[in-house]
């Protein structure tokens, strides 16, 4: 059996989107051949942890994630064989089987719905999020990004809806850079934290997007 391919990253103080993008270097820079592969990644941040964790389950890699009595993380992402060097971090694929066709993404950068009063916007975003459930055609995934992530936290009226929406196997995802400069990251309260690479490559390879 040949060695593994083992590759060593330390990601802490970097910024959203880096943890990913360089990760997705790594992958990248990978032999096909390569039967076994070992990839240690230093975080100092749960949610790049989560972003990373996310990106390379989605590659088919297997990730396990070790916390430090210093709040850094270790994640060992591999392929070819199950690495037991910590808890398996939880896989964010395991969505509720879906009945109705979803074949498009929802993206929402704003806490109203069109332009003009904002106390009338916020009416018409509660009606429209009420009344999507209700539709026959449910998206795939809902991004959120600038004052759109108010409508994911805590204060929000809208939080049941977003529930019920995951609940359908609706992928919510919410932007980190945004909840970080709003100071509502710990307030959020529905969707997973994304990052500005995971959100380009959805915009970019979804045939349908869908703009509030």
């Amino acid at each position: 059996m040949s060695n593994p391919v083992i590759i060593d990253l330390d990601l802490r103080k970097k910024a959203c989107p880096l943890p990913v993008v360089e990760t997705r270097k790594a992958f990248l820079s990978l032999d096909e051949n390569a039967a076994e592969v070992i990839i240690t990644v230093q975080l100092d941040n749960q949610a790049a942890c989560a972003n990373v964790t996310r990106f390379a389950e989605s590659q088919h890699f297997t990730v396990s994630q070790e916390t430090h009595p210093d709040q850094t993380f270790t994640l060992t992402i591999t392929r070819g064989f199950i690495c037991e060097t910590g808890p398996v971090a939880p896989s964010h694929n395991d969505q509720p089987k879906r009945d109705r066709q979803q074949n498009y993404l929802l993206y929402i950068d704003n806490c109203c719905m069109g332009s003009g009063d904002e106390k009338l916007g916020r009416i018409l975003m509660k009606a429209f999020l009420k009344t999507l459930p209700e539709l026959d055609t449910l998206p795939e995934t809902i991004i959120f990004v600038n004052s759109g992530v108010f409508l994911t936290t805590s204060d929000s009226s809208e939080i049941s809806t977003l529930k019920a929406l995951a609940g359908t196997g609706c992928n919510l995802l919410v932007c980190g850079t945004c909840l970080d400069f709003y100071n509502l990251k710990e307030q959020l309260a529905v969707g997973q934290i994304s990052n500005m690479f995971e959100i380009a490559t959805l915009l970019t390879v979804t045939s349908r997007v869908v703009r509030l």
